[in-house]
């Protein structure tokens, strides 16, 4: 065989090896992708992406938040007064992001039982007490007799905004 020959057989074999490793390559790549992409998938079905996803819904709408005072007693004059005016939705999203849902419910019971103006009486009678800390202040209502009939904890939420963490 000649050398001419000889390197032609070789650079044919080259080439059909070099095919071949770059053909199971590929098929080898492909294989990882279709895993990947399936694994992605599954995930995004999975209960803690879902759970992720709702945390993430929830920090944005908690940090958007336009609702609360810039001051404690901000915050709770306009709870009131959203109370005066009868609008109980409104007078919920002065609590934190937290207690809202059962306020609402709690404060369209009082509406319904004719006690929101009581309420707004008692609430008017508020002092304001101590500050337990550079972002949680406490009120007190009191009574005709000036006994405690309440205490109202008011906080610095996460949108800067200052709202009611209990009553």
């Amino acid at each position: 065989m000649t050398a001419a020959r000889h390197f032609f057989y070789d650079g044919v074999m080259f080439k059909n090896a070099a095919k071949f490793v770059g053909g199971g390559i590929a098929i080898v790549a492909v294989g990882i992708g279709v895993i990947f992409l399936i694994d992605y998938v599954r995930y995004q079905k999975s209960p803690e992406y879902r759970a992720i996803k709702e945390i993430q819904k929830i920090k944005k709408e908690i940090a958007e938040d336009p609702y609360g005072g810039d001051t404690p007693e901000e915050a709770l004059r306009l709870f009131i007064e959203a109370l005066k005016q009868g609008d109980t939705d409104l007078a919920a999203k002065y609590f934190v992001y937290d207690e809202q849902e059962q306020w609402r419910e709690d404060l369209a019971k009082i509406k319904d039982k004719g006690l929101l103006d009581e309420m707004v009486r008692d609430l008017g009678t508020t002092k304001r007490g101590k500050n337990i800390s550079m972002t949680n202040t406490v009120f007190s209502a009191v009574n005709k007799d000036n006994e405690v009939i309440t205490v109202i904890n008011v906080v610095k939420a996460q949108n800067g905004k200052w709202k009611i963490q209990d009553l």
